[in-house]
């Protein structure tokens, strides 16, 4: 009779243990999970803010490239090649296209 009531007693503190375990382990889960998702978001807003300074030192290269640079190059040259520099910087040259690593 108290046998009986020892087998129940470990019965459910073995399924008490199984049921802790399971939630623990459910809980644990659910941590890594918004733990990857918020480094997700982290590594998406600097991919986004890579981007636009990325596009903003291929406007200022573009730029350099065509007034500065064209400018200081001016007096090397003369005649036909002078000219042909020129438009080549100012107009044929495009802006470089510089893409993040972060997709």
């Amino acid at each position: 009779m108290n046998n009986e009531y020892f087998i129940k007693d470990v019965y459910n503190r073995d399924l008490q243990s199984e049921f802790f375990l399971n939630y623990m382990r459910s809980q644990e889960r659910i941590a890594i999970n918004a733990l990857f998702r918020s480094k997700t978001l982290e590594v998406n807003a600097l991919g986004l803010s890579l981007t636009n300074d990325l596009n903003q030192a291929s406007t200022d290269m573009k730029d350099y490239a065509s007034n500065t640079y064209a400018n200081n190059i001016k007096e090397g040259f003369q005649g036909a090649a002078a000219e042909s520099a020129n438009t080549y910087l100012t107009q044929t040259l495009t802006a470089p296209d510089l893409k993040s690593p972060i997709k």
